[in-house]
């Protein structure tokens, strides 16, 4: 029991970091809110992100380091952003 309370509160706390990050990177709070921890039935810790938009999925993207992007995205408009 003690492996899966450690494990539960690794992953809340992983995901409450991680809506934070998507708030800062400009995404409303009902999409950083997709963000969810899970946890199996042996105790294992996972972060479930959910469906985004392609606009807020562009947003995201435009927050990460260079260096962790294998091409670049800098300037790309999503197709929805395009036509507003």
């Amino acid at each position: 029991m003690d492996q899966y309370k450690s494990a539960r509160a690794e992953a809340e706390h992983t995901a409450a970091l991680l809506r934070a990050a998507l708030r800062r990177a400009g995404l409303p709070e009902y999409e950083a809110a997709r963000v969810r921890a899970l946890i199996t039935g042996k105790g294992c810790a996972y972060v479930e992100i959910g469906a985004l938009p392609v606009s807020s999925a562009v947003k995201l993207l435009s927050t990460l380091p260079p260096v962790l992007l294998k091409n670049d995205v800098s300037g790309f408009v999503a197709p929805a952003e395009a036509t507003e």
